[in-house]
C-alpha cells in the first residue's frame, strides 16, 4: 500500500457530493501539479475556493486515471484580512463590498464573531434576519463546530450522523470532547457505545489501560448486564466480564470499579437473596423509587370500598380478587389464559363506578391497550401517554409534582413493566390511588431491565406485608374446549401437547419437520396459502410468524424476506443500508415495527404499523401505527424492522388471529416453558407449532429461567417495614415514642477488591 501524505490545494470545483454518504469528488489546483488534481473521498461539504491540507494516497482508477484517495482533511482559516474578505465572498448573499463592509467592521476577530455571535452581523449595513441566516447556516455547514465534528468522525471512519448527538450534548466544545475524552461519548451521548468510543480513543491513541477506558469498559458492562434484563451484576461477575472484555489486568479493573464506587456512578448493595451486587446508580434509584410508590400506595389514605351483592357467576378466587382490591391500595391480579381475569377487572370497574371513583386503564403497549379497551368497554391508553412523555425533554409530565388525578390505576400485561417505566408510573402516583397490577407471571419478564411484577408477587406472597396478591387457576367451563388454551396450561405443567385431529378446523396443531429449510418453506407456505385459505384469515395483516432467534434460515430476518417477496412485491419501494450497514427493503403496506423508544417521534419499542406511503428518492417512508402517522427519514428508518416474522420476546403484549411458532434444535439457548408459553398465548383463533419435536419436548422440560439480578423485593420489604420512605415515621414527625426502635445490625462493607483467604492462621 502506498504512503500517506499531504497534498495542499484550492477547490477549482466541486464536481460531486453525496449529502448522505460525504463521498465527495473535487478538483484542485494544488502547487507542483501542471494540471488539477482529482481528489475524492468521504469528506464534510466544501466550497469552490476553500484551501485544504488533504492527507491520504495516490492511487490510480483504471477509469479516471491518476487521483487522490483523502483520508483526512483540514480546511486553512485565513489569518489576513484580506483572506478573510475572500472567504466571506463565497458565502450566499455576500459580495464584495459587503464582505468589505464586514471585515471593515470586526477584522481579525471576523469569523470569530460569525462563530460565537453572528448576531452581531446585523450591525453591518445591508444585512437583515434573512442574509443573517443564510450566512449562519453556510458557515455552521461549511466551517462551525459540526463541519468539525463531521470531518473528525469522517477521518475515524464513523457515522457523521453522531456529530449531531455530540453537538447537541457539548455544543462547541464537542470537537475537544470528542479528540481528548472519547469515553465520555459511551456515558453521556444517546447512541454512542463503548466500542465506538473505544474506536475513537485507538485512533487517537490513547493508551488501552488508561483509567478512563478502564472506567468506561466497567461501565459498559453493566449497561450490557441492563440489556439482558438486569438492574446489577455480581461483583465478581462484574470483574470477570470487564477483564475479559477490556484485555485489561483484574487488579486495574477492580481498581476501577472502586474509583466508580467512590464517584457515586456504581453502588454495592444487597440483591433480592442477600448477595452483594454491583448496581449502576440509575436502576438503584429506579428501584428505590418503585419500593418507596408501592409502599406509599400499600399504606395510603383510600377508604375500603363498599362492596354489594357480587354476581353469581363469579368463583371463589374471582370474588376474593374484588373483595381484596375493596380493601388494599395495591393488589397484584395473576393467572393464565381462561382463568378469567378479564371478568374480574369488568366487575371492579363495576364496583369502582358505583363507588364514585375514577378509573385509568393502561398497559405498556399500544395493543396491549387497545386490547384492554376492547374487552372493558372503557377508554386505555399506553403508559408513555397516560403519563404524557415529553418528547423534547426525554421525561413524562405526570410525576411527583404533578400527580395523576387520584382513583383507580389498572395496568394490564403488568409483567412487560421494566424498572424505569415502572419507576416513572409509581412516581406519578399518591395515597390517594389504588393500583391493580394485572399480568401473567409464567410469560417471559420485560424486556427491559427489572422483574417489576415477579418482585412484587415474592414480597405479596408474605401475610403481613399489605398489598394483596390474588392467583385465578381456574379455567372456566367456556373455555375448556379451546385447544390453544388447554396446551398453554399443559406446557405450564411440562405436561406433552395435545394437537387437534389433523384436517378438522381446530385451533391448535403440530406440524413436525427436521430440517431449518424445511420449516422455513412451511412456515411461508401456511402463512401466505393454507391459513388464509383455510381460514378466511388476512396473511398479511393478521398471521404472525414467531421465532426464538433472529439468525438462521428458520430465523426472523430471513422469514421477513420471504414473506415481504410474498405479501409486498411490485409496491413502491426503498432499498436502505450499503457498505457497511446490511442492505433492506421497504415497501408500501409492509408490516413493521419500531425496535426502540423515539421519544421525538412518540413511538416505543414494539409497537407495530403498515408502511403507507414510501418515496425512495426523498428517502423517506411514513408508517401508520394505530391511526397514528409517523414520518422517517434517512438513518431514522433503522429503528425499524419488517414484522411478518417476529422473535417470540418481541410479540409479548400482542395477541393475532392465528400465530405459526418455529422451533428447531438450533435454538437450544432459548428453549423454555415461559417462551413457549409466550407464543402459544399470543393465539386467538389458531396457533401451528412447526419445527423438530425434539426441541418442542426440550422447550417443555426446561423450566422457565426469570431470575434477574435485582434488588426490588428487598427493597419493598424494606420500605413496608419502615413505612416507605427508609425512615420511622413517628421520628419524622418529631413525636415522643415509648421506646427507640432497635437498631439494625450495619451491613457488610462490599468491595470490588477480593478478600484474601483468612483461613490459613498460622501466622495467628
Amino acid at each position: 500500500m502506498a504512503d500517506e501524505v499531504e497534498l495542499q490545494g484550492t477547490v477549482e470545483r466541486v464536481v460531486y457530493h453525496d449529502p448522505r454518504s460525504r463521498y465527495t469528488v473535487l478538483r484542485l489546483l494544488a502547487p507542483g501539479h501542471e494540471t488539477l488534481v482529482t481528489a475524492v473521498g468521504r469528506m464534510v461539504s466544501v466550497e469552490t475556493g476553500a484551501e485544504l491540507t488533504l492527507r491520504g494516497r495516490w492511487d490510480s482508477h483504471p477509469q479516471h486515471g491518476r487521483q487522490f484517495a483523502i483520508v483526512g482533511m483540514t480546511v486553512a482559516v485565513p489569518t489576513t484580512k484580506l483572506g478573510i474578505e475572500r472567504r466571506l465572498m463565497r458565502y450566499p448573499g455576500v459580495k464584495a463590498v459587503m464582505a468589505s463592509r464586514i471585515v471593515a467592521k470586526f477584522g481579525l476577530d471576523t469569523l470569530t464573531i460569525l462563530e460565537q455571535q453572528p448576531r452581531r452581523l446585523m450591525e453591518v449595513e445591508g444585512i437583515g434576519q434573512r442574509t443573517l441566516e443564510k450566512i449562519a447556516q453556510h458557515h455552521a455547514t461549511h466551517s462551525g463546530p459540526m463541519a468539525q465534528l463531521e470531518a473528525q468522525l469522517l477521518e475515524l471512519d464513523l457515522p457523521v450522523h453522531l456529530a449531531t448527538s455530540i453537538f447537541d450534548r457539548y455544543g462547541d466544545d464537542g470537537i475537544n470532547v470528542l479528540r481528548k475524552h472519547p469515553y465520555r461519548l459511551a456515558r453521556e451521548v444517546r447512541g454512542i457505545g463503548f466500542s465506538t468510543a473505544d474506536r475513537v480513543a485507538r485512533a487517537l491513541g490513547i493508551e488501552p489501560d488508561s483509567a478512563e477506558r478502564l472506567d468506561a469498559g466497567v461501565v459498559h458492562v453493566l449497561e450490557q448486564a441492563e440489556m439482558e434484563g438486569h438492574c446489577a451484576l455480581p461483583i465478581e461477575s462484574l470483574v470477570q466480564q470487564a477483564t475479559r472484555n477490556l484485555g485489561a489486568d483484574e487488579f486495574a479493573v477492580r481498581d476501577a470499579g472502586e474509583r466508580l464506587v467512590v464517584s457515586g456512578e456504581v453502588v454495592l448493595e444487597h440483591g433480592n437473596d442477600d448477595a452483594p451486587l454491583a448496581f449502576p446508580v440509575r436502576m438503584l434509584e429506579a428501584e428505590n423509587d418503585v419500593a418507596a410508590g408501592l409502599a406509599t400506595l400499600a399504606r395510603g389514605k383510600v377508604e375500603p370500598w363498599s362492596v354489594p351483592e357480587l354476581p353469581g357467576h363469579l368463583s371463589d378466587g374471582q370474588r376474593a380478587a374484588v373483595e381484596a382490591l375493596a380493601e388494599h391500595g395495591v393488589m397484584v391480579l395473576t393467572g393464565g389464559p381462561g382463568t378469567g381475569k378479564s371478568t374480574v377487572v369488568a366487575q371492579i370497574l363495576e364496583l369502582a363506578d358505583a363507588n364514585g371513583v375514577t378509573v385509568l386503564l393502561a398497559a405498556p403497549t399500544g395493543r396491549a391497550a387497545k386490547r384492554l379497551e376492547q374487552t372493558t368497554g372503557h377508554s386505555a391508553s399506553t403508559l408513555h401517554r397516560l403519563l404524557e412523555f415529553q418528547p423534547e425533554t426525554g421525561a413524562f409530565a405526570h410525576g411527583p409534582a404533578d400527580p395523576l388525578p387520584p382513583g383507580l390505576l389498572v395496568v394490564d400485561e403488568s409483567s412487560m413493566i421494566d424498572i424505569v417505566l415502572g419507576a416513572a408510573l409509581l412516581g406519578s402516583l399518591t395515597d390517594a390511588h389504588r393500583l391493580l397490577l394485572v399480568g401473567d407471571a409464567d410469560q417471559l419478564p420485560s424486556v427491559g431491565p427489572g422483574n417489576v411484577l415477579r418482585d412484587v408477587m415474592a414480597v405479596a406472597e408474605d401475610p403481613d406485608t399489605p398489598i394483596a396478591l390474588v392467583r385465578l387457576t381456574e379455567v372456566f367451563r367456556q373455555d375448556e374446549g379451546s385447544s390453544i388454551i388447554g396446551n398453554a396450561h399443559r406446557v405450564l405443567h411440562g405436561q406433552q401437547l395435545a394437537p387437534d385431529v389433523s384436517g378438522e378446523q381446530g385451533e391448535f396443531f403440530v406440524v413436525a419437520c427436521r430440517t431449518a429449510q424445511r420449516v422455513h418453506d412451511l412456515a411461508v407456505r401456511m402463512a401466505t396459502e393454507r391459513i388464509p385459505a383455510a381460514y378466511g384469515i388476512e396473511g398479511r395483516t393478521d398471521v404472525q410468524v414467531l421465532v426464538p432467534m433472529h439468525k438462521g434460515i428458520a430465523g426472523t430476518e430471513n422469514l421477513n424476506r420471504s414473506l415481504q417477496a410474498h405479501f409486498t412485491t411490485g409496491q413502491r419501494e426503498w432499498a436502505v443500508g450499503g457498505k457497511n450497514t446490511p442492505r433492506r427493503i421497504f415497501r408500501r403496506t409492509d408490516r413493521v415495527m419500531q425496535t426502540r423508544n423515539d421519544y421525538d417521534k412518540a413511538v416505543f419499542n414494539g409497537d407495530i404499523g403498515e408502511v403507507i406511503d414510501v418515496d425512495a428518492e426523498a428517502a423517506t417512508l411514513t408508517v401508520d401505527f394505530d391511526g397514528k402517522k409517523v414520518k422517517y427519514e434517512g438513518r431514522e428508518v433503522s429503528a425499524l424492522q419488517l414484522a411478518y416474522a417476529l422473535s417470540i420476546h418481541k410479540s409479548q403484549g400482542s395477541e393475532f388471529d392465528a400465530v405459526i411458532v418455529c422451533l428447531l434444535p438450533e435454538h437450544h439457548v432459548m428453549l423454555r416453558r415461559n417462551l413457549l408459553y409466550t407464543a402459544i398465548t399470543r393465539a386467538k383463533k389458531l396457533c401451528v407449532i412447526v419445527g423438530d419435536t425434539r426441541a418442542i419436548e426440550r422447550a417443555i422440560g426446561q423450566a422457565s429461567d426469570n431470575s434477574r439480578h435485582t434488588g426490588l423485593a428487598r427493597r419493598l420489604r424494606d420500605a413496608l417495614r419502615l413505612g416507605g420512605l427508609g425512615l420511622v415515621p413517628e421520628l419524622m414527625a418529631g413525636e415522643e415514642t415509648d421506646s427507640a426502635p432497635e437498631p439494625e445490625e450495619p451491613e457488610p462493607e462490599f468491595t470490588l477488591h477480593a478478600v484474601p483467604d483468612l483461613d490459613d492462621e498460622s501466622d495467628a
